[in-house]
This record gives structure tokens, sequence and C-alpha cells, in this order.
């Protein structure tokens, strides 16, 4: 029973912690105090829920089957002209993995049930027969249940390093920057490193300039994802003015406006 009731705490602390939302008050200058936090399970939902009602929220809400069509569970709204952000956790496992979890779980409340409301019935405990019996049981259901918490503390291990990643990840300049609308650096960006790779890709004039257009006509290819305006810039011209590492040519060698190019900053060029 203690085994089973390790298993429960974790899946509590698994759902009390699937999905967190965080609104800004209004009030100024208080930092994370000025949040008010919100969760789905809040621990007072938990505390009266039963094993067999966390294996179904566990599953409902936090492992899903990555080969079952998608869930159109509908999720709750944010507010309207207020700070607010939600993290949700899903962790998404082949069908096979779902299909073992599952019945596990299932068979640990199965377990419990027998344990609780049927382990005096079934075997007479007047008897040294009947114990010996009933600690046999006992002894095989233990068994399963370390195996089953032995699972449950390797998601545990995945949801933490999750959670660090993610803590890490807001915590950071860059992190920070983009939560709150404003430039990330770009020395510490993939879009920078698309940039460089699609220049690579285009062939140079023999200047050592390439055509901006042909550059973007890569970057849309190769890196659909890697958008300015997902890092506070507003174009790729204003990306590539901003690296300190690519330059941009709009006029020839007699001031004639031509179309726009890109160039390493101290190659050779024509124009500025």
């Amino acid at each position: 029973m203690l085994s089973l009731q390790q298993s429960e705490r974790l899946l509590k602390a698994f759902l009390h912690d699937a999905e967190v939302t965080a609104v800004h008050t209004g009030r100024v200058g208080e930092g994370a105090a000025a949040f008010e936090v919100s969760r789905a399970f809040e621990k007072e939902r938990l505390a009266s829920m039963t094993l067999g009602g966390l294996v179904s929220a566990f599953f409902g809400d936090v492992v899903l089957d990555s080969e079952a069509p998608s869930n159109s569970r509908k999720e709750r709204a944010l507010p309207d002209g207020r700070l607010s952000m939600r993290h949700s956790f899903r962790f998404s496992v082949s069908s096979q993995t779902f299909e073992t979890l599952q019945t596990s779980m299932r068979e640990m409340v199965s377990l419990r049930n027998e344990w609780v409301h049927h382990l005096v019935d079934r075997f007479d405990l007047t008897s040294l027969e009947g114990c010996a019996q009933a600690l046999e049981n006992l002894q095989t259901g233990y068994e399963k249940a370390e195996r089953f918490r032995l699972e449950l503390q390797g998601v545990a291990k995945v949801m933490a390093e999750a959670g660090e990643h993610m803590a890490a990840a807001f915590t950071s300049p860059q992190g920070q920057a983009l939560f709150f609308g404003r430039k990330v650096p770009l020395e510490s960006t993939s879009l920078l490193n698309a940039l460089r790779g699609a220049i690579d890709v285009v062939a140079p004039n023999d200047d050592g300039t390439v055509l901006l257009s042909e550059v973007l006509e890569t970057l849309r290819s190769s890196h659909p994802d890697e958008k300015p305006e997902s890092y506070g810039y507003a174009s790729w011209p204003q990306v590539i003015h901003e690296s300190r590492i690519f330059g941009m040519v709009r006029r020839d060698a007699e001031g004639r406006k031509i179309p726009p190019r890109v160039r390493f900053i101290g190659s050779p060029a024509q124009g500025a």
C-alpha cells in the first residue's frame, strides 16, 4: 500500500503541474507577485480524487497516444487585454507504450481496490495457511506496484528535465526578450544561422554579393519557420543590418539603384 501511495502522489504531482495559467493583475512594479496563478488541477481537487480518477485524468491530460487522432479538448480561454501565459505539459508516446502504461495503471487500481476491500474476505486470516496465502498475495502485488512506481519515476524524470529546460529558456536574456516583445540578440538565435546557410547556398556575383531575393527564396524553402518577427525584428533587411556580419548593397559603382544584394562585411563589394 505504501508503494501504491507513492505512485498516487506522483500522479497528483503530474496533474498539479500539467497545466498552469498566470494572468497579470494589472498592478505595476510587483514582479512575479503581480501574477495570479491557477491550475487545472488544484490541490483541493486532487485531494478528493481516487486512484482510479487520477489514472483517468492522467491519460486525458498528461499522456497522449501519438498515433491516435489529435485531442480536440477545448482549452480555457485566456483573458483579453492582460498579460497572461499558460504552460501545458503533454507526454506523447507510441500506441504500444500508451497501451502498456495504461494497462499497468489499471492493474494497479484493481490491485489497490482488492487489497482495501477484499483481502480479508479472500483469505482466512485466522489460520496459518490463510495468512501465508495472504502474505504471498501481498508480496506478488508489491513487486508489481514497485515496477509500476519505477515506470512513473521514468515519466517524472522526463517532466522534470522538460521543466528545467523551459525555466532556463524563460529566465535567459533571450527568453526574457522574446517574452516581453523585445528583440532577441541575433548571435544566440537560429535565425542568423538560417540566414548564413541561405547566403552560402546562393551563387555569389563577381563582387562577392548575392541577390537578396534569391537568399529569401532559399530561406522560405529551407527554413520556412524562421521569421524575423518571431524574434522581434521587422524584416530580413533589418536582421542583415543588425547582424554586423552581413551588409546590404543597393547601388552599383556608378551610384545607380540596383536590386538589393547581400555581402559579407569586409568582403569585396561595389557600393555600400
